[in-house]
């Protein structure tokens, strides 16, 4: 073994929990991590970051001799595996070809679906109680306490969307505006969705992020209550910084 390839393997081990400190630093400074899961969970990355600074640093050749061998080089390269992951995951959020694979009923069931409070009728809460402090409700709202909001006018944000597989949720309709709701992180997200009953929505893509202001009413449906937003005004907005709901 010449001295640049010692020299290489007993500098790999500090290597790796240096690009392991740094891609999750990363992560967080960028928030990159709400891509895929819940903003609350920012602290246990900085904490990983600390552990692995702290690895780093124990790891660092001393005045001993250091052990290398082949076969600990290539376990350390496929632990550097995960970070060419991580740096690679897309910066797009769930979207319309998430909800067709995932939805699977009105988002009042699909919020109980989800952990949320599963109870026939949700305990009552006066409407105003519920606005947040720039006047606007979430999707989340509605479904949790949507006896409030019955009839009243609401405002809102979510993407929207265009898809014949609402038909058969909606009573016919095939426009709502959706958003995910996320317990620990992406992969179990489930979409809520509001029908919203305008000729705007129908000018807007799929995708696009909206602000929804109209009527809201349930509409029974069978067993189900159909929530839905009539005379409903959607302009574009840009897309908000956490796109997902918890």
């Amino acid at each position: 073994m010449n001295a640049a390839d010692h020299f290489l393997l007993r500098w790999l081990g500090p290597l790796l929990f240096g690009v392991w400190s740094a891609a999750l630093l990363y992560l967080l400074v960028a928030g990159r991590y709400t891509m895929f899961l819940r903003p609350g969970f920012g602290l246990l990355l900085a904490l990983a970051h600390f552990i692995a600074m702290g690895f780093m640093i124990a790891a660092l050749p001393g005045e001993r001799p250091a052990i290398v061998d082949i076969g600990g080089a290539l376990r350390v390269l496929v632990l550097l595996v995960p970070i060419l992951y991580l740096l690679s995951l897309p910066t797009a959020t769930l979207g319309s070809r998430a909800f067709t694979n995932r939805f699977v009923g009105t988002s009042n069931m699909t919020a109980t679906r989800a952990g949320k409070p599963a109870k026939t009728k949700p305990p009552a809460r006066r409407a105003t109680d519920m606005y947040h402090a720039d006047g606007e409700l979430t999707i989340l709202d509605l479904m949790l306490n949507p006896e409030p909001h019955d009839g009243r006018r609401v405002v809102f944000t979510g993407m929207m969307l265009h898809d014949g597989v609402l038909k058969k949720y909606f009573d016919g309709h095939d426009t709502a505006v959706y958003r995910f709701l996320i317990n620990c992180c992406a992969a179990d997200a489930l979409p809520l969705a509001v029908a919203v009953d305008s000729e705007q929505a129908k000018d807007l893509a799929t995708d696009q992020w909206v602000r929804v202001e109209g009527v809201f009413h349930l509409r029974r449906m069978g067993d189900d209550a159909i929530p839905m937003v009539e005379d409903a005004i959607v302009v574009p907005v840009d897309a908000p910084r956490n796109p997902y709901l918890f």
